[in-house]
């Protein structure tokens, strides 16, 4: 991964330059301290991912960004905050930053966020290589038809990254069970029926390996489990920072009961006495698939 860094603090460019070099995460190929006569030098260059600080001297950081996009950049970007302003949060989502740093700088987070970052890409440019790869075979309708049902991991990936979860160790586990769901008679009535969710996970482990123990359908479970929790908790972190925000308006009732979203809310923002808001991983499996075949439609 190639990194250019956009900060007025030296010291700030600094440790993220070390953290970047130390923690193996690619190269910094280009830094600066002001946005100004540099957005020529980022876009001829092409770096994987910039991380900008959203306050700097005679253009901020969201200005920057969008004049990056007119440019037509192609990477990613990190915001690097120390600042909790909702509006300047809120607006930044609007312009496709969808993570932050927050300072002080933690090797831990830097770490984290940008390892995320590059699970994501490393999807997005699988997803396409397979739309890529379709392409050259719809040449007939019959074809066409064919490609349509394969889209399904392609549609699922889409929409776990618009959870914010692509990248988390679960999704790869709910991209095959929504995929083996559509493709077998079998289980097409679990939306109507009271199926096992324990019979679904083995006979999707089974598709993958031989062999399935219990201790298997365990770690598959707990897998999913973090992955839809964390799904939650972007949403109402979302829903924090702006209520009306399109992807929260739309996910946050169809994959959960909103009541339990309101409560990861009030817990995220540190009320008292609030209990831990719960997930129905049957809920979210099924508002999964309806959301990926009505996509496919």
């Amino acid at each position: 991964m190639r990194y250019f860094i956009l900060d007025d603090d030296l010291a700030s460019r600094k440790i993220l330059s070390r953290i970047i070099s130390e923690e193996f995460l690619g190269e910094v190929i280009g830094e600066a301290a002001n946005a100004i006569g540099v957005e020529m030098e980022i876009t001829s260059n092409q770096p994987d991912i910039v991380l900008i600080d959203s306050l700097m001297p005679n253009q901020d950081g969201i200005e920057t960004v969008q004049n990056l996009w007119k440019r037509n950049f192609k990477g990613k970007f990190i915001m690097i905050s120390q600042i909790e302003n909702k509006e300047m949060v809120a607006k930044a989502y609007r312009e496709g930053i969808e993570y932050y740093i927050h300072k002080p700088i933690n090797r831990v987070e830097v770490s984290s966020v940008i390892r995320k970052v590059m699970e994501q890409m490393k999807m997005e440019r699988s997803l396409y290589k397979i739309r890529e790869s379709l392409a050259h075979l719809q040449k007939t309708e019959e074809e066409q038809k064919h490609t349509s049902t394969m889209n399904t991991h392609s549609i699922s990936q889409q929409i776990l990254g618009d959870l914010g979860i692509l990248g988390e160790g679960g999704s790869s586990d709910l991209i095959e069970i929504i995929d083996y769901i559509y493709h077998s008679d079998q289980y097409r009535s679990f939306l109507t029926e009271h199926l096992s969710l324990k019979d679904i996970y083995h006979d999707v482990l089974q598709n993958i390996q031989k062999t399935v123990t219990e201790k298997d359908l365990k770690a598959f479970e707990q897998r999913i489990r973090r992955t839809v929790n964390q799904a939650m908790t972007n949403l109402a972190s979302l829903g924090l920072t702006d209520y009306a925000h399109p992807k929260f308006e739309h996910y946050a009732t169809k994959f959960f009961d909103f009541n339990e979203v309101r409560l990861k809310m009030r817990e995220l923002d540190k009320e008292n006495g609030v209990r831990a808001a719960r997930i129905n991983l049957r809920k979210f499996i099924h508002a999964l698939y309806n959301e990926m075949t009505s996509r496919l439609e």
